[in-house]
Parts: structure tokens; sequence; C-alpha cells
């Protein structure tokens, strides 16, 4: 314990709180909150600390302070407030979110506007979203526009007066009901951003009855054009209804929030389900993710994007659950917090939608690692293709294909090669000399060097996908291999030659992907180059063992002599043709081992 903390340390009380760490700057590098702060607090500065991240932390603290609440769910909040106020090093963070677009509906105003932005002001405006797709947001702004028209210009419209002679272009095109020149109340203007509100919430069937209602208000009163507007937007609304998908009968909100860590980058995916129609997803990328467990990363979310929403809409609009794919650190706190909507589904729908959310978090991932790539090394749509077409959990990236190469059962020889993004990673070629094989066995020999692969893979090499050249009865030799290896994150398929179909372990039924496919373009590619490469081997290794046993005949020729005879001329067949003084020009071969040497050759003694 470092002796400027001692005294500090004994003053800080057995109660809730929040803690804060500062540098040498005053700044605060890291906000922490407790049941104890005084054992939490003292933890830092006694023992070794776990991780290399907590030793860096603890090593820059030059002093800190901390906050008593009168409970762990008011330290809890506070905690997430001072995490976004002050955004500090080492904590786990949520990424501006400011990037994602809104829809804003200027509550603030007599006759309110709707439209897109990406910045939120807290001046009585309603915000939806935030939307990870831009695109998709713009077309229900458009979308609003023809089935509720109200305003979207910025001119300054009072509340009980007109002020301007003539309406704009939007109100000819039937997109604004033109409050500026009081062709609407307000209390009518007003019941249309309630629909606006209450479509963009997911509750269609209220505005529905709302508008079929007001369409018969019309027809009883024989305003017959008003009515045909109402049916129009009817139909509009009842259409959009039909492509949606209804994942609950009972019209409540859920959440279902979905992990996925790699390495340094941690992405939270979460499917908004409105009125029981799944209608948004967000996606969220959270800072200083390594080394930190799946727990430890969604209590850094939930009270993150939770107090933000709480901040924006009143607790009340919490939805009605809020599925997890496990428990959070300090779950009962959470749940407490968050009304008890906290659920980890095990089987059923509820399930299925929970993964729903984690393939999301991981695509996501996936394209994130795409997008960083350099240009030039790029091979996207081969990559991605092949993941669709086959069905794989994971982009092929990194791409290894082993072929065998033998001549009637002699000088069996084996290659992997590696491809990284579609490109040649010639350093990771390996090659492999049979040492178990016994004459001409393609499954052993693709078994054994599987085998001694698997053996000495490190992380950097590591392919995601590993191809065999054959059919399915070198697959199931080959993945048995894999399996028993203890090897994880490996998939494995075979490119049969003939029709240039692909297997897949455990299906019986083989993938035959078109002839334009860049996919398939590249898995030949990659089974061509292991071809070539086993096949360059095996003809070196016989060559080899052809020069070689002939001048093992020549008795008294030592192992040395041999090298240097073979470095000079390059064959057997080019020392059979020199003279004898040519032979003498090697080192250590004078006139009477010289003509020893092409006596032996020229007539085979030995």
């Amino acid at each position: 314990m470092e002796n400027k903390f001692l005294k500090k340390l004994a003053l800080i009380p057995d109660k809730p709180g929040v803690y804060r760490m500062r540098n040498a700057d005053g700044e605060i590098i890291y906000v922490g909150k407790a049941l104890n702060l005084k054992n939490r607090v003292k933890s830092y500065f006694t023992g070794t600390p776990a991780d290399e991240k907590t030793r860096s932390l603890v090593e820059n603290i030059a002093d800190f302070d901390y906050i008593i609440t009168v409970s762990e769910y008011e330290a809890l909040v506070l905690e997430a407030n001072l995490i976004k106020q002050h955004r500090p090093h080492y904590n786990i963070r949520l990424k501006d979110d400011k990037q994602y677009p809104f829809i804003r509906i200027t509550m603030g105003e007599p006759f309110p506007r709707v439209y897109v932005t990406r910045e939120q002001v807290k001046n009585g405006s309603r915000y939806f979203g935030p939307y990870t797709d831009s695109r998709a947001v713009r077309r229900t702004i458009r979308l609003i526009e023809w089935i509720f028209p109200v305003r979207n210009c910025t001119r300054e419209i009072p509340e009980d007066a007109v002020i301007y002679e003539r309406p704009c272009m939007n109100y000819q095109m039937g997109k604004c009901p033109a409050p500026c020149v009081g062709y609407i109340s307000k209390q009518d203007y007003r019941q249309t951003i309630s629909q606006i509100i209450r479509f963009l919430q997911g509750k269609d069937q209220e505005v529905v009855e709302g508008i079929r209602q007001k369409m018969q208000e019309f027809s009883d009163k024989l305003e017959f054009e008003k009515a045909a507007n109402m049916r129009d937007r009817l139909q509009h609304i009842e259409s959009l209804m039909k492509s949606q998908n209804v994942f609950f009968s009972d019209g409540k909100d859920r959440d279902v929030v979905g992990l996925y860590i790699e390495g340094n980058r941690a992405v939270i995916s979460v499917l908004k389900v409105l009125s029981g129609k799944l209608l948004n997803r967000e996606l969220h990328e959270l800072e200083n993710a390594e080394e930190k467990t799946e727990a430890q990363l969604l209590t850094a979310f939930l009270q993150q994007y939770y107090s933000a929403m709480i901040d924006r809409n009143g607790i009340e609009n919490l939805p009605y659950r809020i599925y997890l794919q496990s428990e959070p650190e300090d779950f009962d706190v959470l749940n407490g917090w968050l009304r008890n909507k906290l659920l980890v589904p095990q089987r059923g729908d509820n399930r299925k939608l929970m993964l729903m959310a984690r393939e999301n978090a991981f695509n996501y991932v996936e394209e994130m690692k795409l997008r960083y790539l350099r240009k030039k090394n790029r091979t996207i749509f081969p990559i991605q293709e092949l993941k669709d077409r086959l069905g794989l959990p994971q982009l092929p990236r990194k791409i290894a294909c082993i072929d065998i190469s033998t001549i009637q059962g002699s000088d069996t020889v084996s290659s992997l090669v590696f491809f990284e993004n579609g490109k040649m990673k010639k350093r990771h070629y390996r090659h492999y000399i049979m040492k178990t094989v016994q004459g001409q066995d393609d499954f052993a020999s693709m078994g054994e060097t599987l085998t001694r692969y698997l053996a000495k893979i490190d992380e950097q090499e590591k392919p995601d996908l590993i191809v065999i050249d054959g059919g399915k009865g070198q697959l199931n030799r080959a993945y048995g291999v894999l399996q028993k290896s203890g090897v994880e994150g490996i998939e494995m398929i075979s490119l049969a030659k003939r029709i240039e179909e692909v297997f897949r372990p455990g299906k019986s039924e083989s993938v035959i992907l078109p002839r334009s496919s860049s996919g398939l373009r590249l898995l030949i590619r990659v089974r061509d180059e292991a071809h070539r490469f086993a096949i360059t081997f095996h003809r070196k290794q016989r060559s080899m063992r052809t020069l070689v046993s002939e001048l093992d005949n020549i008795k008294g020729l030592g192992n040395e002599k041999k090298f240097l005879l073979l470095k000079t001329f390059g064959s057997v067949e080019n020392i059979r043709q020199s003279s004898s003084e040519q032979l003498t020009q090697v080192p250590g071969i004078g006139e009477k081992t010289a003509k020893y040497i092409i006596e032996s050759l020229s007539s085979g003694k030995s």
C-alpha cells in the first residue's frame, strides 16, 4: 500500500458510493461504484492487480475522492452519469452515439416539426432512435410525410395568429397541412403529431383505429374528399403492417440485447421490439473492452444505455422486458434499478430472438474487420460469398489448403498453402514428408499432415477455414483429426474435383457453387496452388532421392564430397558427363578419385 494514501484510506466509510481515481494532472481516469467504499478502494492498493490494465490504472493514480450515496441503486446511476460526463480513460464506455441519427419531434413548438437529427437537445423535444441505418430512417421520414402530413419548414408560426399569406410548395404536394396560413387548427395538428408518435412507438393498431374512426366521421358529414384522404392513409399503414414480423401478440415493447466479443472489439446489438413487432436494430461499440468479461461488459452497457434512455423519456418508458444472453455483474442491483425487467431466456422463441441479436453483433464485428483492411488487400466479395453460401459461422479470411502428392506410394509428401483475405501468405506455407505412412494411403497421409500441422499451430497462423482436396471420405478423416486435436475456431470443407462440389462435415448433400461464383474461383485458386506446391516438392524429393542413391553406390565417397559435387554440377548426369580435370576442381577430389567416380557412374560399378 502506498504511504501517501494510508491516512486517506483509513477515513473512507463502510458505505455505498462512487469513487473517482485521478492522475497527476487531476483528470478523472476511472470511476467505480461499491457497496462498501472502504473495501473496494483499499483493494486497488493491496496485493498484485489481476491484469495489465488494472496495473496500469494503479500506476497512474495520483489521488482519489469519493461520493457517499444512500443505496447501491443511487451509486449505480451516479456512476453511469459520471462515466458519460467525464469519459474516463480506463472505464468501459459506450462510443458516442451522436453519430447515429434520431427522429426528432419538436414538441416545444406550437406546431411541431418531424425531422432527422444527430444531436439531442433538452428543450422538450421527443426523440426516437438512435437508428444505425441512416437510409432507413430517411425512408421512414418520407413515409411519415405522406401518411401524416406535418410541416418540415423552419418558419416560426405563432400559436394564435396568422402572419403568412401563402403556403409553400409542400402544401400543394399534400405533404403539409399549412398551419402557417391557418389551414389547420392547433388541436387537429397535435392529433396528427400524436398519431406519428404512436406510429413510431409501433402502436400501429391504435393509429389504424383512430384513422378509421376519423374516416367514418368525415363520411357521415358527407365530407367525402377528407374521408378519401383518411382512406388512403389507412391503406398505406395497413400495407406497411403486413410487411412487419409480429413476434409477440401482447403488443408490449421489448429490448433484446446481444453481445459479441473478439479480441479488443466488443459490440452490443439491441433489437427493438415495439408493440410486438421488430422495428429497429441498434449497434453500439464498447471502448476499453480488452481483458473484460462478458458480465462486466453487459453491466457497463446496461448502466450507460438505460440511464440515457431514462434521462430522455423517463423510467416509465422502459420496455416491458429486456432480454440478455447471460447475467451481468451486479445482476440484482441492476434488475432492481430497471424495475425487474431483465431476463435471460434459456429456451423457446425468446432465446431464438436473443441469439438473433448476438448474430447481428457478430456480423457487425466481421464487417468492421473488413472495413479496416487496406484496400489493396481486400477480397471482400469472395470471402463474404463463401460465408453466406456455405453457412460458415464467420468470414473465412484465413484459408489453409492441404494436398497429398505421391507416385504409386513412393516419396509421399504433402503441402499446406495459406491465403489471407484472398492473398497468398507464403511465409505460412508448409510441406511434410510422411513419417508413419507406408505405401499409398491418401487418407492416412492426410491424417498425419493435419495432426502435425495442428500440433504446432499458433494463434496468428490459425486459419478460419481448412480446405481438403477431395470428397467426403477425405473430409471425414481430416475432420476426425481436427476434432481430436482440441483446436477450436477452425471450420473445414472439402472441394471435389469432378464438378467442383463442396462438402461440409455432417452434411450429406454437397453445395454446388455456380461457375460464375467469385467464392468458387477463390477455392479453386487455393486448391490449385496447394497442388502446385505439393507436386513441386514431390519432384524435388524424388530427384534428390535418385541423385543421392546413385552417388551412395560409389564406395569411399563421403557425404561432404557428394554434397560438393552436386552443388557444383547440379545433377548426377552432369557429373557423369564431366571430365576428370573438371571434377578435380571440386575441393577434396583428386585425379585418382575423379577417374574412379567417372568409371563408377559410367559402369554402375560399386
